[in-house]
């Protein structure tokens, strides 16, 4: 391990001296062998040329970018199955092997940030990819602006294969770990390659579709470890689907380049028969009936792949990560009318195709079962042949084929009609794309106006019961009020009552002692007093003038 930290150290010092970038190649799983002095050859130079120069940073095998590779363990322990993955099965768990991955790629990064001031390339392909993903978080903001970031069949990719799994917790037994995730708003520029269907950096969303799970099974080993190849480990394998690095620079050039927050994400299209195919066409090949095979498959390429794609989401940006789906396909996006009209156009376009001998199928790439760049010895590159294929769109739902056409395999008529065809079905797919988008608007739409009536009635609920609260509390107000003057009317009433009574009583007192009075100074004589025991009593006097009356009567 002393050794290996010591080689990328020195690899660093040595490449900051040098003139132009410095690129820090982190390699995939199974390939053990980037350092001198067995260093692979062509691995490193693949990866500047095909990946990193069109990234947007300057730097190819022959321009003076210092190409340094990363040491680790680059092991997946227990599949010891795959050649060069785990060895009799003595090798390290995957957390392991992207720690120490992490810690070397660290002391690397490290190294060349102090020893040279010109722009820092991280290279990373399939585990390599999650070893980059992870050391971004580690880097000092003020060291960003320093480093961008290439990534190629990253498995920690927003729609790679850990990403799906997300949701799943560390797996203890396995020690692995399906996150982080590759950072997308953290000041680092990235620029993220996968082949369409490669699992690992491109896993299908809804698991429930049959077909697409399928094929990306298949297609992990017919396209995720072909991306650099050939290399010196690998002298006669080639790209994936028929792609040389002409046709490969041209694909990239022309595809979709997809951003989201700091990174960018570019899927290469798939052309010529999809990865479940490949097999059959092997062993047509292998038993000499590829005129038989080749033209059954050209004939259900085209509606296959129409399948698959209802596995994928790619309306959604790519730097959103979303776990898997137990869905066969997206239920909010799916249109059974249009998706008819593409059947029915897959079905015609293959019955051509079928026609043509399966002229259109490119020739399949050599199958070897080690799913990363291989871990053999060096060998001597010999010269490989390569076959141009033109080069494809990327559609989103194809209803027809993209399938290339093999040169001088097809006179100029068919060629016609291919290229109408194509155009027919591109503008199919732009109007599906359109529709889709359209409905995807639409619903979010009608949701939010949903929500706004939601929100509006709740409102006129809530106000109308204020309203009635109002209301009663001021009949409640008005009642008591009216009891109040009632209570206090009827307290007013009785007091005068009272005070007229008392009044009454007064006058009626006062007359009385007035009568009293009156008789009393109408009396025939002054009173007469007689003295007793226990007091004096006064007599009334005798009233003369009654006396006169009764003495004339007499």
């Amino acid at each position: 391990m002393l050794g290996a930290v010591g080689l990328v150290i020195g690899s660093a010092f040595a490449a900051a001296l040098a003139f132009g970038a410095t690129a820090l190649i982190v390699p995939g799983t199974g390939t053990h062998n980037i350092l001198p002095p067995n260093a692979v050859v062509g691995y490193k130079e693949n990866a500047a040329d095909r990946y990193i120069n069109v990234s947007g940073q300057p730097c190819t095998s022959t321009d003076g970018c210092n190409l340094v590779g990363v040491d680790y363990p680059a092991s997946f322990f227990p599949l010891a199955i795959i050649p060069g993955w785990c060895p009799g099965l003595k090798c390290d768990t995957w957390d392991k092997s992207v720690g120490t991955g992490v810690t070397n790629l660290d002391t690397a990064l490290t190294d060349t940030l102090e020893n040279t001031s010109d722009p820092i390339v991280i290279f990373g392909y399939s585990q390599g990819g999650a070893v980059v993903s992870r050391e971004m978080y580690n880097i000092a903001e003020e060291d960003k602006d320093r480093v961008s970031v290439v990534t190629i069949g990253n498995i920690n990719n927003p729609l790679g294969a850990w990403s799906r799994l997300s949701f799943l917790p560390h797996i203890p037994f396995l020690n692995i770990s399906f996150g982080p995730q590759l950072p997308t708003d953290i000041g680092i520029k990235s620029t993220n390659y996968s082949f369409e269907y490669d699992p690992v950096g491109d896993a299908p969303q809804y698991w429930g579709n049959p077909l697409a799970l399928l094929n990306a099974l298949v297609a992990l080993e017919y396209v995720h470890g072909y991306y650099l190849d050939p290399t010196s480990n690998a002298p006669t394998d080639s790209l994936p689907y028929g792609y040389d690095d002409g046709t490969l620079a041209t694909a990239i050039t022309n595809a979709p380049k997809r951003t989201y927050n700091d990174a960018t994400f570019v899927l290469i299209p798939q052309q010529g028969a999809l990865p479940l195919y490949l097999p059959v066409l092997d062993i047509g090949k292998q038993l000499g009936i590829s005129g038989l095979v080749k033209p059954l498959v050209a004939l259900l390429n085209p509606v296959t792949k129409l399948l698959v794609n209802l596995g994928y989401d790619r309306i959604t940006n790519p730097g959103i990560a979303r776990t898997l789906s137990i869905l066969p396909f997206n239920p909010l996006t799916f249109n059974p009318v249009d998706f008819s009209v593409k059947f029915v156009a897959a079905i015609a376009q293959g019955i051509q195709d079928a026609l043509a001998g399966g002229a259109s199928l490119t020739p399949a790439t050599t199958p070897v079962t080690t799913l990363a760049a291989r871990g053999a010895a060096p060998q001597t590159v010999d010269a490989i042949e390569t076959k141009t294929v033109a080069p494809v769109a990327l559609n989103s739902s194809t209803s027809g084929t993209d399938l290339p056409q093999a040169s001088g395999e097809k006179g100029s008529t068919d060629q016609d009609a291919d290229a109408k065809a194509k155009a027919e079905a591109d503008k199919a797919d732009a109007k599906a794309a359109a529709e889709a988008k359209a409905a995807e608007e639409k619903a979010a739409a009608d949701a939010k106006a949903a929500a706004d009536k939601e929100a509006s009635d709740k409102e006129a609920t809530e106000k109308a019961a204020a309203e009635a609260k109002a209301k009663a509390d001021k009949e409640k107000a008005a009642e008591e009020k009216a009891a109040a003057d009632k209570l206090k009317d009827a307290k007013e009433a009785a007091d005068k009552e009272q005070d007229a009574a008392a009044k009454a009583a007064a006058d009626k007192a006062k007359e009385a002692a007035d009568n009293a009075k009156a008789a009393g100074a109408a009396g025939d004589g002054p009173t007469k007093v007689t003295g007793t025991d226990t007091g004096t009593t006064a007599a009334p006097a005798k009233d003369a003038g009654a006396g006169d009356t009764e003495k004339q009567a007499a």
